[in-house]
């Protein structure tokens, strides 16, 4: 006789199923953290005398410090006292820690193991360096944030003493631990009235508020891989490696930075600069440049920048930072991926390859769709700003339109810079914003990691058939 065929269906019922992470655990968790920052913000004893918030600036601001976007439809200085500037900062460090992060957390205080497609996501991310275990990228990740942040509270106070010698030393102290954990986490949040115009004519400041953005823009695994790599050792093996993700992400950030730098000096010298001395022009446009991608902080005012330097910051803005980074965006990695696959496809090359490497075809498949879905809430969100706000006094500015579509693109890229129409949005306008910082927020990173699992095979594979194209 013969023994019947194994029933796959059967054998598989025999193995243990591991049980996956809902990435649904994610925005739900940053919904939770939103409202529950909504609710202190609405109290009385957060403001300062004389002053109230509405329930939708109150949700607004929520959502903003806790995607560490920077938007504000009041100014924070003037509307806040100290527990309600306390609130926001607790809320831009729950956000700043980044949706991995977050979503690798829930994981580890549920108790629940790891699937090992989820295993494979993080070893992915993280370069496979010492098969490094879930909880210890959470460990090295919450260090790294401990420590630079201390590091940047105290250089911060120390320049700011030294600059404002007369000034009260706990508010000087609250100052620099606010905008240490605000830099770092890209918020670009201030509780100066003035925002960082208030030392734009000390650049010793304004680099070390540069130096934690682009620390916190180049992402968590980044710094991680960093860890591992002993560039002074001789022996390779020992050395440890860079992977390509950690090289991407520290080459596009340069690359970017110094276009972005050298774009904002030529088309603002004899604008917003033409005051300012040489190096001031210098210090400023690099530090415009390094807050365009990722964190809202300025020195200058947005609202009467030209139309050519708006049009470049949307641009860095939509990119963003690095994949794992406090920044939002559609990430430089992704940027860099679509570029490199448009550059094959010119010559004419079937495969992917860049610094010795090849890229499996899933990586385009999934850049491809990271920037389409961006491209579409945008598009999605002008739109219906232009419901909204027609006729109203956000579409009345200097700039028009165009100041409602960079408010678009700041809301999805998390970066928080504005030409002032953000206090003149309508109610709809609002919600719009809020959307769009939410989802520029949750949706780019969520994507990334559910497309990173392992495909699901198809059980019958169609003729092939060319397409005309172009």
């Amino acid at each position: 006789m013969t023994a019947p065929a194994p029933n796959p269906t059967s054998a598989d019922t025999f193995q243990p199923r591991r049980r996956q992470v809902d990435l649904r655990l994610v925005p739900m968790g940053f919904v939770a953290i939103i409202l529950v920052g909504a609710v202190l913000l609405m109290l009385p004893w957060a403001h300062n005398p004389g002053h109230s918030l509405a329930w939708l600036d109150s949700l607004f601001l929520a959502t903003s410090a806790t995607c560490i976007t920077g938007l504000t439809t009041v100014n924070v200085a003037e509307t806040f006292n100290g527990f309600g500037q306390a609130v926001l900062l607790v809320l831009i460090q729950a956000g700043g820690l980044g949706i991995f992060t977050a979503s690798l957390s829930l994981v580890l205080v549920s108790g629940n193991r790891l699937s090992l497609s989820d295993e494979q996501t993080i070893h992915a991310t993280v370069g496979r360096l010492k098969q490094a275990r879930p909880l210890d990228v959470f460990i090295y990740a919450c260090v790294f944030v401990v420590i630079l942040e201390l590091a940047g509270t105290v250089a911060l106070f120390t320049l700011m003493s030294r600059a404002n010698p007369s000034a009260d030393t706990w508010q000087t102290l609250w100052e620099s631990v606010f905008h240490s954990v605000s830099a770092f986490c890209n918020a670009g949040i201030s509780i100066y009235p003035d925002n960082l115009a208030h030392w734009r004519e000390h650049p010793a400041i304004l680099a070390m508020v540069s130096i934690l953005v682009i620390l916190g823009g180049i992402g968590l695994m980044t710094l991680i891989n960093l860890r591992f790599y002993y560039f002074w050792r001789r022996d390779p093996r020992r050395r440890g490696r860079l992977t390509m993700q950690t090289r991407l992400s520290l080459l596009s950030a340069a690359v970017l930075l110094l276009v972005g730098g050298i774009a904002f000096w030529f088309f603002e010298a004899h604008h917003t600069l033409q005051n300012a001395t040489f190096s001031e022009q210098v210090s400023w446009s690099f530090f415009r440049s390094a807050m365009s991608r990722t964190a809202g902080f300025n020195v200058v005012d947005v609202g009467q920048m030209n139309p050519p330097s708006l049009l470049i910051t949307m641009g860095l803005m939509f990119i963003g930072g690095a994949p794992g980074s406090m920044a939002g965006g559609i990430k430089t990695v992704t940027f860099v991926v679509l570029l490199l696959t448009a550059w094959a496809a010119l010559r004419r090359h079937d495969e992917v390859q860049f610094l010795n490497r090849r890229l499996p075809p899933k990586v385009s498949y999934v850049a491809t769709m990271i920037a389409l879905f961006g491209v579409a809430c945008v598009v999605v969100g002008i739109g219906l700003l232009m419901i909204f706000e027609d006729g109203h006094p956000a579409s009345q500015t200097h700039q028009h339109w165009l100041a409602v579509i960079f408010e678009a693109v700041s809301a999805f890229g998390t970066v928080g810079l504005s030409t002032g129409v953000t206090p003149l949005l309508t109610a709809g306008g609002k919600v719009v914003i809020i959307a769009l910082m939410f989802t520029g927020r949750i949706a780019p990173l969520v994507l990334a990691v559910y497309f990173a699992r392992p495909a699901s095979p198809l059980l019958v594979r169609q003729p092939r058939e060319e397409l005309a194209l172009g």
